[in-house]
């Protein structure tokens, strides 16, 4: 086993459950629907119990928790893109801020999800006694509240944005005007990859301007 590697993954993993701690916080501050906020908070504290699982897999290994991978760093720059969208979304409709908010839980719990999936096929399949001591207990006690968070994410996503759809209420037409304050920056400035062909260029149209289905409401008076 190539303990370098897994202490890069598990510095990876501790931050993502850093991002998501966070992420709760947020939502749970501004959520308006009790149900959602009684949620937030209760998985809040779940989350802070998994990365406290973390770090004392990452120090009874000889790691250090305040170690940061390069691919640590890409985590906390996801949940650092997630956490923007949350302020961007600060002037639309209430409900659209719910939705949003709860996307972002639902995005940051698909992949934290998928990390302990990883540490526990590691702790079948591993030789290193060392390495299944450390993460057993973690991965067995936090399994279950793993599924239980991305499950219950996905399915109150899915209801909001149908109750959205199916009963209202239409929020203000012109909340676009202070949903983006400036020009988004072309794609070739914030896409990191070095690989840009089928790329979709940057958009003709400024990013504040009205749609052209707004344009046609509008000039149909």
């Amino acid at each position: 086993m190539e303990r370098q590697v897994l202490f890069d993954k598990l510095s990876e993993f501790l931050m993502v459950e850093q991002g998501g701690l966070q992420i709760y916080r947020v939502a749970a501050s501004r959520a308006r629907r009790p149900d959602l906020k009684a949620r937030y908070e209760a998985f809040g504290r779940q989350t802070d119990r998994h990365r406290q699982w973390l770090v004392g897999a990452i120090t009874s290994l000889g790691g250090d928790p305040n170690y940061v991978s390069p691919t640590a760093r890409i985590a906390q720059a996801r949940a650092d893109a997630l956490l923007g969208t949350a302020l961007l979304a600060g002037p639309l409709a209430p409900d659209e801020v719910e939705a949003n908010d709860l996307q972002n839980v639902l995005l940051a719990e698909t992949v934290d999800h998928g990390n302990w999936q990883v540490l526990k096929r590691l702790v079948r399949s591993t030789g290193d006694l060392d390495v299944r001591l450390a993460l057993e207990d973690a991965v067995r006690e936090v399994e279950a509240e793993e599924d239980t968070h991305v499950g219950w994410a996905r399915e109150r996503y899915g209801q909001l944005a149908l109750e959205m759809i199916e009963r209202g209420p239409v929020p203000s037409p012109a909340r676009w005007m202070h949903a983006i304050s400036g020009p988004v920056p072309p794609i070739d400035r914030i896409h990191p990859s070095p690989v840009d062909s089928g790329l979709l260029g940057p958009a003709l149209q400024a990013a504040w301007g009205d749609t052209p289905i707004a344009r046609d409401m509008r000039l149909a008076g």
